[in-house]
């Protein structure tokens, strides 16, 4: 069964490091680089503008450079993200939590060194499972159905339990404002518009680009300022910041059982379709909380809040391409622009294609691998020149990451609204931690809401028909196992520390 799959692996394996087919991967990757190292551009609207120019290129260099645009823009994200508070795209936003706290206290490289290697390992796990699985693939998918969905995006809430800061009940509240941000817009049973206010604005709901934006990088500007902070890291000088890329690569082999943890996760939630790379790292960051001793460190600085979300978020890259080349089913964004790109080339997703044109479907995931190493040496070898950033004085900085982020709300979607709404959650973000309110459990709601809601009415509806017996599906069972843990583990936790100190 697995002697055609090794034999196109190989055979893509000579296509993509052969000259000169090795320039479309490399060229591709510094281009996407460039692009997802700007807030609201992103990869995804370079592959958007790339796909008029490829129409009349053969299928082979259409897979190596593609297939480069999806890994190079995963981690020039997290470097925004890490410097400024400003991340290059949603999934990016989950590293904000300990990557900039670690900036601002003057240890910018280790965060970029240990990026950087989670980014290349995740990457390459992710990968090697696809690999694996594509023999197998169609069963696997099948078994994901509504219910399990469901129980994902719940799973993913109650981490919120363990993602509070301070008192609980502000962090229910925070996670109920998300909530009902989530559900803004159309209503998905019966297309009826809700909480809009009569505004055109909303009838889309709220976008997370400039929610993210404003809740951090525009409430980091306003901090920055009210603070009187010299610099980011507070140093003024290159010598005596803290760290080193290496520590933060080693971070990575010392916490190898978290990233093994937040690496099967990002594979997993990337096979899922519809689900995409921001839930992966915000879940990722969640385990990575629960799973932890001490808990209390993060947010504050931790590497392994720098570790578990970037190593699930490009993970997720080899496992998203499961449904996409199996079903033509995309799992997120990127992987929905890479399908019209294929499909006008006549590469059909699916049983041809996992056939017939087996090869070809290892240049595309050879060229991301290719793609996703590349970002990250590229990133290793400039971690210095980045962390030299954080010594910029403040009132040189400033209209820079304001510049930054307002260009990143409006290049979206092209629209001012998006502006407007970034820093009005600019202010809101920095009321709420200046009155220490915790903003991740408000984010994680509203990425995990649409998810929740639209799975939750159907596993009602098909409950209700007799379609689906809940109780009899093991995914849904474990999922909900998995459920009940994380909602026990703070009570447990604490606990233990009354025993201690008894």
């Amino acid at each position: 069964m697995f002697d055609p799959v090794l034999s196109a692996a190989w055979e893509g394996w000579v296509l993509v490091f052969s000259w000169p087919n090795i320039l479309y991967p490399v060229a591709g990757t510094l281009v996407a680089m460039v692009f997802a190292a700007c807030p609201g551009v992103s990869g995804v609207t370079l592959m958007a503008l790339a796909i008029p120019f490829t129409l009349h290129w053969d299928p082979l260099p259409v897979m190596l450079i593609f297939g480069a645009f999806v890994g190079g823009a995963t981690f020039m994200g997290s470097v925004t993200a890490i410097l400024f508070n400003v991340p290059g795209s949603p999934p990016n936003a989950a590293t904000i939590f300990d990557g900039y706290p670690m900036a601002q206290q003057g240890r910018a490289k280790t965060a970029i060194g240990c990026s950087a290697a989670a980014s290349a390992l995740g990457s390459t796990f992710g990968i090697i499972v696809l690999i694996l699985l594509i023999p197998v693939m169609r069963s696997a998918l099948l078994a994901f159905g509504p219910a399990e969905f469901l129980m994902l995006a719940i799973w993913g809430l109650a981490t919120l339990a363990s993602l509070r800061r301070g008192s609980v009940v502000k962090g229910l509240a925070a996670a109920g404002i998300g909530l009902l941000l989530a559900f803004v817009g159309y209503d998905p049973r019966t297309a009826e518009l809700r909480y809009t206010f009569g505004t055109v604005y909303l009838r889309d709901g709220v976008s997370l680009v400039p929610v993210f934006l404003g809740m951090f990088a525009l409430a980091a500007v306003v901090d920055l300022v009210v603070s009187r902070r010299p610099t980011i890291s507070g140093e003024t000088a290159v010598a005596e910041l803290r760290g080193s890329v290496w520590e933060g690569v080693r971070a990575v082999f010392e916490n190898f059982g978290l990233f093994v943890r937040s690496s099967v996760l990002g594979t997993v939630i990337g096979m899922i379709p519809g689900v995409g790379g921001t839930v992966a790292s915000f879940l990722a960051y969640g385990q990575a909380v629960q799973t932890a001793k001490d808990r209390s460190r993060f947010g504050y600085g931790d590497i392994r809040g720098v570790l578990a979300p970037e190593a699930a978020h490009d993970a997720k890259d080899g496992g998203s391409l499961v449904p996409t080349l199996a079903f033509g089913i995309p799992s997120g964004i990127a992987t929905a622009m890479l399908l019209p790109a294929l499909t006008l080339h006549g590469l059909t997703p699916g049983a041809e294609m996992m056939n017939d044109r087996l090869s070809l479907v290892f240049v595309l995931i050879w060229s991301l691998f290719l793609s996703n190493w590349l970002t990250s040496i590229v990133g290793l070898a400039a971690a210095h020149p980045f962390a030299r950033l954080t010594v910029v004085r403040t009132h040189l900085l400033v209209p820079f990451i304001l510049v930054l982020a307002t260009l990143g709300a409006f290049v979206y979607r092209g629209r001012f609204e998006d502006v407007v709404a970034a820093y009005l959650f600019g202010f809101v973000g920095y009321s709420m931690e200046r009155l220490g309110w915790p903003r991740i459990p408000l984010v994680v709601a509203l990425v995990l809401g649409p998810l929740f809601e639209r799975n939750f009415h159907l596993t009602v509806r098909l409950h209700q028909l007799d379609r689906i017996n809940f109780w009899s599906r093991p995914i849904a069972m474990t999922l909900l196992g998995l459920t009940v843990i994380s909602l026990a583990l703070p009570f447990i936790q604490a606990w233990r520390e009354r025993r201690v100190d008894s």
